[in-house]
């Protein structure tokens, strides 16, 4: 058999069930051997960087691998931001790329470039095939590499003659291999225990890893066994039930809200589960750490103590360490009563709920953000890039299902917003709408993919924020620096007309000046069984509230 065509079957016995990429004449040999796989579909995607993010979010939205390929030269380069992404989420899928023949290698031949090296230091693993007869090994290699630990992309480049070669191989000999996920060790968990119970104001974090480990509902009953509010990290949102008595909602200093911050902020300890600490949930570490001791549990060693100091560091899988957790508090009737803390934690989100009901026109963005929780359901997904269009969505949406809300969190890329709801989407079957949250700027980084959507008949919706503005980076200027440079562009609302744009793709759309007008657009978005633009034209100068700690966010709308 050829190369590819073991490939080819490789990846059906790895489960793998779509693909989405570009062909192009250094990778053409493996869509040969594609062409004869009706098991796998493909979707050409517009551009190779959309290809990793539509195979990145159809993990995020469905917890199965997908595939993103690409031929070489600037195609394969094109990856590199797809990947960077992907990585620093913890998201696992497997990258291809063709290459120049073996001879060609390191000779400036025309699109020959050793992205296995430039992906290095971005992807979890990376591999550049020069010996045929490795194929089998390297590709089990890659897909437990993916999948296991703190997972995360791969990429395996493939030199074009590579690709021809035959060798002697059976795909019944090919096996995946299995995922060993690491158990805590039962002391350190029995000793975490004693430290919860001793607390006076505990707290559990849920992080992202336990999405990624399926175990929200347990992740859930060990909050209710114990009585513990649940702040969730950005990356977990939707991980419990927006309405459950001891959702504590977000922390943070930018995507954070006030009832999370506060919460926290009062805490004596933190039990972060399946988290990371990073610089926008914490802010400034020294406000964040003191006066409390943490718990932290996560698969990879080298995340414990990286960023805050922990009293009690569990290495473990989320999921086996939540359950190793139950099953010790069910053996010693372990439990903690309910307090008035406990007790007052939806009065308190209440009433420290920021505003959503401006009738103002232009729109202020957070009215935005009201209407699309009126309209959408909890089954519905979401994906968001960067901006203040991001902060707003992770501050203001609501969200009570996991892998509902699928944001790039680590990067803030962005261009990932409309590739992900289209892999989300197909991930899905196409059984809920998936919703792209942008703004004006953002919006034209790789929109031509909605070509994509339309071509697929996959009706996606994308709600932008037109505030004229690189809102974000304008604030940012405003309040760290003083100036205000390169930041205004009135042509958005002037001369650019976005809804053109999206039906010159074969969508449809409509622009809203009115407050009262964005639900029933969103309505027929979510009728329509085209893609759907919902352009909002919003006040230009809105501020989103952040600071420097989690004690220190600036509110700046009433």
């Amino acid at each position: 058999m050829t190369v590819s065509e073991i490939i080819a079957g490789i990846l059906i016995k790895e489960g793998i069930t779509d693909a989405f990429g570009i062909p192009g004449a250094g990778v053409n040999a493996l869509y040969s051997a594609l062409n004869k796989t009706p098991r796998i579909k493909h979707y050409v995607m517009r551009h190779e960087e959309a290809a990793v993010h539509a195979a990145d979010a159809y993990y995020r939205a469905s917890g199965r691998m997908a595939v993103a390929l690409c031929t070489s030269g600037p195609g394969a380069t094109n990856f590199v931001t797809g990947i960077y992404t992907a990585n620093i989420d913890s998201i696992p899928l497997l990258a291809i790329s063709g290459q120049a023949v073996r001879a060609q290698l390191g000779k400036d031949a025309f699109q020959c470039v050793d992205i296995a090296a430039i992906c290095k230091p971005i992807a979890k693993q990376t591999w550049c095939v020069t010996e045929p007869s490795e194929i089998p090994a390297i590709f089990t290699e890659a897909f437990h590499t993916a999948r296991s630990g703190k997972p995360g992309p791969v990429l395996i480049d493939l030199p074009l003659d590579v690709q021809m070669a035959d060798i002697d191989f059976s795909l019944n000999d090919y096996s995946p291999l299995p995922v060993q996920k690491p158990a805590p060790d039962p002391k350190l968990i029995a000793d975490a225990l004693d430290l919860l119970l001793a607390a006076k104001a505990p707290v559990l974090l849920m992080g992202g890893g336990v999405i990624l480990s399926g175990a929200e509902k347990a992740c859930l009953e060990l909050a209710e066994a114990l009585n513990l509010p649940v702040i969730t990290t950005y990356m977990a949102k939707g991980g419990l039930p927006e309405s459950h008595p001891l959702n504590a909602g977000h922390a943070g200093i930018q995507v954070g809200q006030p009832i999370g911050n506060k919460v926290l902020g009062g805490a004596d300890l933190v039990l972060g589960l399946g988290c990371r600490f990073t610089d926008r949930h914490t802010g400034d570490t020294k406000v964040y750490a003191q006066g409390r001791k943490f718990i932290h549990v996560n698969i990879e060693p080298s995340e414990i103590n990286k960023i805050i100091p922990a009293d009690i560091g569990i290495v473990a899988d989320a999921g086996l360490a939540i359950q190793a957790f139950l099953s010790e508090i069910k053996a010693k009737k372990l439990s903690r009563a309910a307090g008035e803390r406990e007790k007052g934690l939806q009065a308190l989100r209440v009433s420290l709920e920021r505003r959503t009901d401006y009738d103002e026109k232009p729109i202020k963005p957070m009215r935005v953000f009201q209407a699309i929780n009126e309209v959408f359901d909890d089954d519905t997904m979401f994906t968001t890039g960067c901006g203040l269009n991001q902060i707003w969505s992770g501050q203001f949406q609501k969200i009570s299902k996991p892998r509902r809300y699928l944001p790039s969190g680590g990067a803030g890329t962005l261009g990932f917003d409309i590739p992900a709801a289209f892999g989300a989407m197909v991930a899905d079957q196409k059984q809920n709408k998936a919703v792209a949250v942008m703004g004006d700027f953002g919006f034209t980084f790789l929109v031509e993919e909605l070509a994509v959507a339309a071509s697929n008949d996959v009706p996606l919706i994308v709600v932008i924020l037109n505030n004229a503005y690189l809102s974000l980076i304008r604030q940012n200027q405003k309040y760290a620096y003083g100036y205000e440079y390169a930041v205004h562009m009135p042509e958005n609302k002037a001369m650019m007309d976005y809804i053109q744009v999206a039906k010159g793709f074969g969508c449809d759309g409509e622009r809203v000046f009115e407050p009262s007008g964005i639900a029933p657009a969103l309505q027929r978005a979510l009728s329509s069984k085209k893609p759907y633009i919902v352009e909002c034209v919003c006040e230009e100068e809105t501020d989103a509230a952040m600071g420097g700690s989690i004690l220190a966010v600036k509110e700046f709308n009433s």
